[in-house]
């Protein structure tokens, strides 16, 4: 009998055993290096260790100690207490602080795409922004304006610290009064000149940017390619309208297929409009006697230098003395 008892005693413990009851509170959480000591566990578990921090000043009579907060902010604790107009408390013991590119108590992220934010726990927020830009982020270009010949405006652009126009010449007078020949494709556009601007052959292009402008040389348009892209592919998006080819435009320059007059046909014709585009470098391909240029052209898939004959008609955008 008092086997059988020794054995109903032996199951009991083992299903009590196996079904258990609720888990006890988990131990407290280790203490942070040179930081706060982490939240007791609950139902079982153990406690979070405490936050990490690391010594930025120290000397014989004090430490200065920063704990990572978030990506927006940090704390500070220090003994001796740092006045709120350096930190706010954060109930620990410590001051919070912004990083910089957050402002204000909450330490809000700023929105500056292209500028500096007037960031900290007494910064506003507000962007100053980079040259070229402008709008409450700092993510609009800047446009401004410069005249022909004959009075019309243009609109122009910033693009790495150089003011481009931000569309073609449309001039038929150079700058000393003369006249020059603006070839128009008027049977792809009738209204060509006023949305594609005229095509000139080399020697005109030379002549119709205004005063404090000039043609644009082989070399302030490898800048240019070189500040807008690392591939032609890119290159070319990002110099083509947006309205062309999906282009991105991200700069304001803004190009648009007007395509080229080719001189070398019979009585001269068009070519490549919606397609293409062509501007007049003022570079001569070694000497003037070889009758060649440098340009750029620009298609839907690249952007690069090319040379062709003076003669052509191609569009002209020029670039601020």
């Amino acid at each position: 009998m008092k086997k059988c008892n020794l054995l109903v005693s032996v199951v009991l413990t083992l299903a009590l055993a196996a079904c258990g009851g609720a888990g006890e509170q988990g131990p407290e959480g280790k203490q942070g290096p040179q930081g706060l000591k982490g939240d007791a566990g609950s139902d079982g578990q153990p406690g979070r260790d405490g936050e990490g921090c690391y010594v930025v000043k120290k000397d014989a009579d004090h430490g200065i100690v920063i704990c990572p907060a978030d990506g927006s902010s940090y704390v500070i604790y220090s003994p001796e207490n740092l006045p709120g107009a350096n930190g706010l408390p954060n109930g620990n013991g410590g001051y919070l602080f912004c990083n910089a590119g957050y402002f204000g108590a909450e330490c809000e992220a700023c929105s500056c795409e292209h500028g500096t934010c007037n960031d900290g726990l007494n910064g506003n927020g507000e962007c100053s922004c980079s040259r070229g830009y402008t709008g409450q982020d700092c993510s609009v270009l800047a446009l401004s304006y410069m005249a022909d010949a004959n009075g019309k405006t243009y609109k122009t652009t910033v693009i790495n610290g150089q003011e481009w126009m931000a569309e073609n010449m449309a001039s038929d007078t150079a700058t000393d009064g003369n006249s020059v020949i603006c070839y128009a494709n008027t049977e792809a556009d009738p209204d060509f000149v006023e949305h594609y601007g005229c095509l000139y052959s080399w020697e005109d292009a030379m002549k119709v940017c205004p005063d404090g402008w000039h043609l644009p040389s082989k070399e302030d348009f490898d800048s240019l390619l070189n500040a807008v892209g690392t591939s032609n592919l890119e290159r070319s998006q990002n110099l083509r309208a947006s309205s062309w080819s999906n282009g991105a435009d991200i700069l304001a320059f803004g190009a648009l297929p007007a395509g080229c007059f080719l001189s070398s046909s019979t009585n001269g014709a068009y070519n490549g409009f919606g397609d293409n585009a062509f501007f007049w470098h003022s570079t001569p391909k070694d000497d003037v006697a070889s009758n060649e240029a440098y340009d750029l052209f620009i298609s839907k898939n690249e952007a690069r230098v090319n040379t062709y004959s003076t003669s052509h008609g191609f569009s002209v955008r020029c670039l601020k003395d």
